[in-house]
């Protein structure tokens, strides 16, 4: 099998990504390299964490879960991932750096970007004492046919 070399761009996503690990002092293992290509080179997304897994073992890649895990938090705590925390027991990550909310369909469990210049918000006054560092906005949605099935 033939494969296409690709010339080293230091400005696709995955590398950005690389260098934003080691300049965090986290060392860029095999399993983190694999994790980052696959998030970071399939442009803006949203994944779970066992979306991501499954994504591995199509890959004939062997990551467990659990490393898949600390890998996404670790990832979200350097910023290169947003943690969304759609319900108690699941988060979605964005890869998408650009300022905007979310529009979650809750019985797909899709999460739409929404830009944020398409919501018009009246944010109240904020103290002197208080700095504002981030509005996460989530609007939860069901398609028609779940609605008409809780509403009767």
């Amino acid at each position: 099998m033939i494969r296409k070399i690709s010339t080293y761009n230091p400005l696709n996503s995955y590398n950005k990504a690389i260098k934003q690990l080691i300049n965090n002092g986290i060392r860029p293992t095999k399993q983190r390299m694999i994790l980052a290509k696959l998030l970071f080179e399939k442009g803006d997304r949203h994944i779970s964490a066992e979306e991501l897994y499954e994504e591995v073992k199509k890959d004939n890649r062997k990551i467990a879960l659990a490393t898949i895990y600390n890998s996404l938090k670790q990832f979200r705590k350097i910023g290169l991932l947003k943690e969304l925390v759609v319900d108690q027991n699941k988060s979605i990550y964005c890869t998408n750096h650009d300022k905007h909310y979310h529009l979650y369909i809750e019985d797909e469990g899709k999460l739409i970007d929404i830009p944020q210049e398409n919501i018009d918000l009246n944010i109240p006054e904020i103290p002197a004492c208080l700095k504002l560092h981030n509005i996460d906005i989530i609007i939860r949605v069901r398609t028609l046919k779940e609605y008409n099935k809780t509403s009767n």
